[in-house]
């Protein structure tokens, strides 16, 4: 979502903390994965039960961000969420909605459902990296293999990108903070539940977590990969 800034305040407190607001002055592209959550049809398509409405308005920036990845030797991962195995593995979920829609939310995403894959409008291309996973948090025990993927890679820097904000976005942040990586909530490469809850989940990672800054801002700090520096 567009428009996001952060306070005066929040600023200066986090300057105070850390020596400065923004913790990391470049980006090593070939150190960096631009991790991609949940884009898919269910949360992105018009009236879908999952649907965040500024879902669609986030395409343009993730497309634009992940070219800068790729251009510049950096990873770029789609993650898509699916339920299935999680009828009694993540049961609780589902008790936490009334019995017709978690029907309906446990159909749309089984793996090679509609509501499974991603919104076509996405620039997903072949030699990127597409991950499952099942739990809100792409790097929490038992939801997927992205931190395996991004350790064996030598990643160090995470970039979060998707849907929601303050959903799986925010959780799979968090983790990946808690898991060593340097953690980047590309501000206007995220949908939120509702335009407040997008602000409260970015302010809460600024202060806690790491760092928020749009889709500019990063591209302006990544640096290319070593063996396109040499190339030049």
């Amino acid at each position: 979502m567009a428009g996001y800034i952060i306070s005066e305040d929040s600023l200066a407190k986090a300057a105070s903390e850390r020596g400065r607001a923004h913790p990391w002055d470049v980006i090593p592209a070939d150190r960096t994965a631009l991790v991609i959550i949940d884009m898919q049809i269910y949360f992105v398509a018009p009236s879908s039960q999952g649907e965040a409405e500024s879902a669609r308005d986030i395409v343009p920036a993730i497309n634009h961000l992940a070219s800068a990845m790729r251009e510049r030797g950096g990873h770029v991962i789609w993650i898509q969420n699916t339920t299935t195995g999680t009828r009694e593995d993540w049961s609780v979920r589902h008790e936490l909605l009334l019995p017709q829609k978690a029907e309906a939310r446990l159909g749309a995403m089984e793996l090679g459902a509609e509501g499974y894959q991603l919104w076509p409008a996405l620039d997903a291309r072949p030699e990127d990296t597409r991950i499952v996973k099942k739990l809100y948090s792409a790097f929490i025990q038992g939801s997927s293999g992205l931190e395996a993927h991004l350790k064996y890679h030598g990643i160090e820097y995470v970039l979060i990108a998707g849907t929601y904000t303050n959903v799986c976005c925010q959780a799979s942040a968090q983790d990946a903070m808690m898991r060593n990586f340097r953690t980047i909530m590309v501000s206007d490469c995220n949908a939120g539940s509702s335009p407040e809850a997008h602000k409260a989940a970015l302010d809460n990672f600024f202060e806690y977590f790491g760092d928020v800054l749009s889709s500019q801002e990063v591209i302006g700090k990544l640096e290319p990969s070593s063996e396109l520096r040499r190339a030049g």
